[in-house]
């Protein structure tokens, strides 16, 4: 998850998809980490930021409506910066989340209201708790106006997997969109009833790579890890963070490809590529 309510990505289409195995895994990647044979897989948890939505980056519809809240509470504290120094502070709240979101900190809206009062002098007391709070919330609200899209495939995959009998999992990092916004656009898109578990770090208090999001998520699901794929663009949040647990790994390169240590066992462009990475692995079962 390279941030995209602040970075823009690029969306590729499903004509692009084209599957990809790591390029060290030649056998069964269970097997393979393992020595064992590969049990069936009756689990998958899935990331949300460029493995199921792509999004613009907000900088046309979501930012303004930010800055105006921010703004206001500014004002509240007799601080009316210039158009420039908010760009300047927007940019180094950015550096603010990516050092708590790299050293295992969860970084949401009220946080960025705290950043930006202090860059400006503004003690929060001064305003109050509930001036705070309401430019934290109107930061969160602002959300619902990005235009978030689905990566190929997931329309098609996601009720899938769950009719087949599949157990579906998120396991997402949040920044200032949390996990009660991000549930209505599921719901929206018809994917919401297909996740029996939703785990998001602005409700756990910790990102990923943490190992208790995968294993709080996998208890939730009721399955061991080794029957368990987790889905990601990510590796360092992702790939590492499933693996540790002993999960089968899959990096989403169909919006953002990092291709950065450590490999995930198999790279997929397009959902519709996870049928076939399942049949290998193995059916879908219920205990």
């Amino acid at each position: 998850m390279h941030h995209p309510e602040l970075v823009s990505i690029r969306s590729q289409g499903a004509q692009d998809a084209r599957p990809a195995r790591s390029r060290d895994l030649f056998v069964n990647p269970y097997s393979f980490r393992t020595g064992m044979d590969s049990p069936a897989i009756t689990a998958l948890t899935f990331d949300l930021w460029n493995t199921l939505y792509a999004v613009d980056g907000g900088r046309d519809t979501v930012r303004p409506r930010r800055m105006q809240a921010l703004r206001r509470a500014l004002a509240a504290g007799g601080a009316h910066p210039a158009e420039d120094e908010m760009e300047q502070a927007f940019r180094s709240a950015f550096d603010a989340f990516m050092k708590a979101w790299t050293t295992g900190r969860h970084y949401g809206a009220h946080h960025q209201v705290l950043h930006f009062l202090a860059r400006f002098g503004v003690d929060p007391d001064a305003i109050g708790e509930e001036a705070v709070g309401r430019a934290a919330h109107e930061i969160e609200e602002a959300s619902r106006s990005a235009r978030l899209e689905l990566l190929p495939g997931v329309r098609e995959t996601i009720p899938a997997l769950a009719a087949a009998g599949y157990r579906l999992g998120i396991i997402s990092d949040t920044s200032l969109t949390p996990g009660r916004i991000l549930r209505e656009f599921l719901a929206d898109d018809g994917l919401l009833e297909c996740f029996s578990v939703l785990t998001f770090s602005d409700e756990t208090g910790y990102p990923k790579p943490d190992r208790r999001m995968f294993e709080t998520t996998l208890a939730g699901l009721d399955v061991e890890p080794g029957r368990a794929v987790h889905v990601g663009d990510t590796p360092r949040t992702d790939i590492a963070g499933a693996r540790a647990v002993g999960m089968v790994t899959i990096r989403c390169a169909g919006s953002a490809d990092h291709v950065e240590p450590p490999q995930a066992d198999f790279v997929i462009r397009d959902h519709r590529e996870i049928a076939a990475i399942l049949k290998q692995l193995g059916p879908a079962g219920s205990d």
